[in-house]
């Protein structure tokens, strides 16, 4: 053997001449390659001027000198460059970037503290131990992520990307107290996104939900003074154009507007402070896609509802579209929550149906799983809002009233009223009357006349009295026809006013 196996140190053979040649061959080898460090790496050619004993890592693609010593360590000694072949486990300081770099057999790697790339760790641990359920952990003050600017070759951007499997994963931020959960946000368990809260890291409440679809935001367990919006119409009985008592009220049978009996029908009143007392089963029905509108929806199907009332004395049981539950008696907003079936893409019936009699107040149906505050709709609104499925036709003056559209005798036995309606209707709607009787002198009670302004006299009827439209009602606009058996008296083609007494109507009906 010439030379040691790792550093190729030359050896010195029996008998050889001139050995302090190769004792100091040896040593200059020692000093280039113990506690190694070198100028540069990667460096192609050798340097203008370079000062004894200057070490390099040649890079690839070299030339000149170092041309074929790839990865090779470069001396200047001498007056010449010598070259060091490494072996695997070989380290090097390199002064140029303040780190150090170890040969793998095939290139060197930067070592340390410093390294330029890390791939496919199994675990990090910052401060802290990492584990098989953490296998990142970090137990730190602060952290700080700063986005790469243009000068420095970025964008100027900073973007977190999180990604999950399934649509029914979770994929969240969750805060914790003692490692216990208190909130968490992100897309938990659906794709939509939502912000939930605990007091105990058990029982978790959902405070917002932000529909992936259409980015309406919706506030589950509520919104401090944002009451929600009411599917009811008429919620607190107060427009009654019926002029309904209280009272019984028939299966099927209107009172208040829009509450009709239930099935078996029902005895209902009105307090002059709102509270209603019911004993029986009321019902209101509802129009699914105008209450789905409120939210943003094409319907009700699948939505989480909640109904509540005021003060209830008794535990009060209610019917929404499929599904039912029972509000508890209690001071204050008691409420109980459905989840309508994904079918039910139409009208929804509510019914109320204590089982014994029951009072309360302000009742209110709306999106959502809690009750929010109530908030009345202004009284005007919420009659215009009653009208476009039940009015009657304007009167104006005392007794008798006088119909607020002018009316024409147009052939020898008819008598017809243009109609336009104030409020448009739901649907086309249907004629309603009191079924008064026929007088040629003002009328009084369930009475009805017609005085010719053209011939200044009350219009004398022969024959039976119908009371019909013209053509097809429309839901804006009808033609009142009143059909004398025989003839009515007066000048034909004469215009003049209907006159009704006090408990005469005209009303139009276009209910669910």
């Amino acid at each position: 053997m010439s030379s040691t196996p790792h550093l190729a140190l030359p050896l010195i053979a029996a008998a050889q001449a001139q050995k302090h040649v190769t004792h100091n061959e040896a040593l200059a080898s020692l000093d280039a390659l113990v506690q190694l460090a070198v100028k540069e790496r990667s460096r192609t050619a050798p340097p203008a001027a370079p000062e004894e004993g200057d070490r390099f890592l040649v890079g690839v693609n070299a030339t000149g000198a170092f041309a074929g010593h790839e990865d090779h360590i470069a001396l200047f000694d001498l007056g010449l460059w010598r070259f060091f072949a490494p072996q695997p486990g070989w380290r090097a300081y390199v002064e140029s970037e303040d780190l150090v770099v170890v040969f793998n057999g095939s290139e060197w790697k930067t070592f340390g503290a410093i390294p330029d790339e890390i791939h496919n760790l199994e675990r990090l641990g910052i401060g802290t131990t990492a584990d098989a359920l953490n296998k990142l952990s970090a137990k730190l003050n602060a952290a700080l992520f700063a986005a790469l600017t243009t000068q420095e070759g970025g964008s100027g951007d900073l973007r977190f990307v999180l990604n999950k499997g399934q649509e029914t994963n979770v994929l969240s931020q969750l805060y914790q107290r003692g490692f216990n959960g208190r909130a968490e946000t992100g897309l938990i368990g659906s794709d939509d996104f939502s912000i939930r809260v605990s007091s105990d890291g058990s029982l978790w409440r959902d405070a917002l939900v932000i529909d992936r679809r259409t980015g309406i935001a919706s506030f589950p367990s509520g919104l401090t003074n944002a009451p929600g919006t009411n599917l009811l119409i008429n919620a607190t009985f107060g427009v009654n154009q019926r002029r309904f008592a209280g009272g019984a009220l028939g299966e099927g049978v209107f009172g208040f507007d829009r509450w009709k009996g239930g099935p078996g029908g029902c005895a209902v009143t009105r307090a002059t402070d709102g509270t209603i007392t019911l004993s029986g089963v009321i019902e209101q029905v509802i129009d699914g896609a105008q209450a789905a509108a409120e939210f943003g929806a094409p319907n009700l199907a699948g939505a989480k509802l909640t109904l509540s009332v005021e003060n209830p004395s008794a535990p009060l049981s209610v019917s929404i579209g499929s599904k039912a539950a029972t509000i508890p008696a209690g001071s204050g907003r008691q409420a109980a929550s459905v989840t309508l079936d994904g079918g039910e893409t139409g009208n929804i019936t509510l019914r109320l149906s204590p089982a014994a009699a029951c009072s309360f107040r302000n009742i209110k149906l709306e999106v959502g799983a809690q009750a929010t505050p109530w908030r009345a709709a202004p009284p005007d609104i919420e009659e215009q809002r009653c009208r476009r499925f039940f009015q009657r036709l304007a009167t104006t003056g005392g007794a008798p009233g006088i119909l607020g559209y002018v009316a024409q005798r147009v052939s020898l036995n008819i008598i017809d009223a243009v109609c336009v309606l104030p409020v448009p209707m739901r649907a086309d709607p249907t004629l309603l009357t009191s079924g008064f009787t026929w007088v040629n002198a003002p009328p009084v009670g369930n009475q009805a006349g017609f005085f010719s302004n053209s011939s200044a006299v009350w219009s004398a009827l022969a024959g039976t009295l119908t009371v019909t439209t013209a053509t097809p009602a429309s839901a804006s606009c009808v033609v009142l026809r009143l059909r004398a058996g025989s003839t009515f008296s007066a000048a034909a083609g004469g215009v003049g006013n209907l006159h009704l007494g006090s408990d005469a109507f005209i009303a139009l009906e276009a209910e669910l």
